[in-house]
């Protein structure tokens, strides 16, 4: 099974890394930015394009990555509270016992 997830991800990787050659290959065009106070020098399309991506991807990586570690932070603190209201529920359940078996 293992080998089969791994050839699978061998052939995704393969075709996506062909499709980006094939892509930079075909949009060579070089085109220079405005960014009104100055101007970027001309690079090919696809570099821009392939540049957005992968400015998009760490972005929503980071961002995700916050909600991630607050969220796991809130998990623990659960089982925290959890631990100690299951230390509290045995002590009383066990108070209970000594308290039944002196009656």
């Amino acid at each position: 099974m293992r080998w089969l997830k791994s050839g699978i991800l061998f052939v995704v990787v393969l075709t996506l890394l062909i499709t980006g050659v094939l892509f930079s290959s075909r949009n060579t065009t070089p085109y220079a930015i405005d960014l009104l106070i100055f101007r970027l020098p001309e690079i090919s399309i696809s570099l821009l394009i392939l540049g957005s991506l992968v400015i998009g991807l760490v972005t929503g990586w980071l961002l995700s990555l916050t909600t991630f570690v607050r969220l796991k932070a809130s998990q623990l603190r659960s089982e925290k509270a959890l631990k100690t209201a299951q230390k509290e529920l045995d002590t009383l359940r066990i108070s209970g016992l000594k308290d039944s078996q002196n009656e």
